[in-house]
């Protein structure tokens, strides 16, 4: 049989490439004698720029960056030679073409509709393409029923009766499935596929060897947007506090910059680092994958939460016990992010190394034996 795994990859988040990597590599493992790839389709542009810098180093090691990206959509991905469908139809017609027997899709915000203009909904539904079509850890973001077109809803239920698996990866995704499809008990809540991924730490490890860093023990590591002004009085304390702020983007207050990982090199990071400060998913991940405290926080509440319940991010913590602990909220809330040195001293408290790796062994179970109910 052909198998296609249609996903996100190629932009520069170590993230949403792991995730296309950990599905390859369980669809791989999962159908040992047939014929599985990733589908080479994007339906918009992957992102691909460099972080604003006035640093020659900078400049340099983000071209580094990219070149270490790109060679993984290559050599781990093994994609070669993809193609971006902006129209939707001119792109259900490629897939078609492609002449699959199983489409996987998932994981990460695959059925979004931001990136969709007009009256439609995005060639990742799938609507009408002729293959057997499971979702696997899916998950549409901040898609809400009620504010969609009748257009837009008609194809959707269309769209979602036409699937035979339904894993969706957040309860918001879940909220919106259960107003799509009339049979409820094919909707299943499943774990990301970056909790299969066994992490190879022999890549930080050389990474860090040849550019001869050691990570002090009181460190922590900060994904933040460009425009991040509160960080500055959080890093001026954490430092006063004895810590080292760790950055993979340039900025006053870094200590250590470490710009060009590649994304094998940056989830073996997180085993180094006291705790993370990070507005990323899969950042949450991979530090409960490393046993590390992570404390979340979003652009918009509209990301953390909607009329139908929790996204993403709430879903994380939610199900290492870590809400709303290790949540600092949404930018844009009129009250204002949490401290964060309170916020990582209630972490600490609630942070049980046993009960977090009995979860991370429970999500790795749960994927694959749902992978496994799909090739029945």
């Amino acid at each position: 049989m052909k198998i296609g795994l249609l996903t996100y990859y190629g932009d520069l988040n170590c993230g949403t490439n792991m995730q296309a990597y950990a599905t390859f590599q369980a669809l791989k493992k999962a159908y040992p004698s047939d014929d599985v790839e990733i589908i080479p389709f994007h339906g918009f542009k992957p992102s691909i720029r460099p972080y604003k810098t006035f640093s020659l180093k900078n400049i340099i090691n983000d071209i580094k960056r990219i070149r270490k990206y790109s060679k993984f959509v290559k050599e781990q991905l093994l994609v070669k030679n993809d193609v971006i469908i902006k129209d939707v139809e001119a792109a259900l017609e490629y897939i078609n073409s492609r002449k699959y027997d199983v489409i996987y899709v998932g994981a990460d915000t695959l059925l979004e509709l931001d990136r969709v203009s007009g009256n439609c909904i995005s060639a990742y539904w799938l609507k009408d393409v002729n293959a057997k079509k499971l979702l696997i850890a899916a998950s549409a973001k901040n898609v809400v029923f009620e504010k969609l077109t009748e257009k837009q809803q008609a194809d959707l239920k269309i769209a979602a009766s036409q699937f035979s698996y339904i894993g969706i990866r957040d309860r918001v995704t879940k909220s919106l499935f259960e107003r799509l499809v009339e049979n409820k008990n094919l909707i299943e809540y499943i774990p990301d596929p970056t909790f299969t991924y066994n992490i190879d730490y022999s890549y930080i490890d050389s990474y860090l060897k040849q550019k001869k860093i050691s990570i002090p023990e009181k460190s922590v590591f900060v994904q933040f947007y460009g425009d991040d002004y509160w960080l500055d009085d959080v890093a001026k304390d954490l430092k006063k506090r004895g810590y080292t702020m760790i950055t993979n983007r340039g900025i006053w207050w870094s200590d250590i910059v470490l710009i060009d990982m590649s994304p094998l090199e940056q989830v073996g990071l997180y085993k180094y680092v006291s705790f993370v400060i990070t507005h990323r998913f899969h950042d949450g991940v991979f530090c409960m994958k490393n046993h590390t405290p992570a404390l979340i926080y979003v652009k918009s509440g509209k990301e953390s939460m909607t009329e139908n319940g929790e996204s993403k991010h709430v879903s994380l913590l939610k199900d290492f016990g870590l809400y709303p602990q290790a949540f600092l909220g949404a930018l844009d809330s009129e009250e204002g992010l949490a401290d964060v040195w309170q916020s990582f001293q209630n972490v600490k408290n609630v942070f049980d190394e046993e009960k977090v790796e009995e979860i991370l062994q429970k999500n790795k179970k749960t994927y694959l034996e749902y992978l496994e109910e799909t090739i029945k």
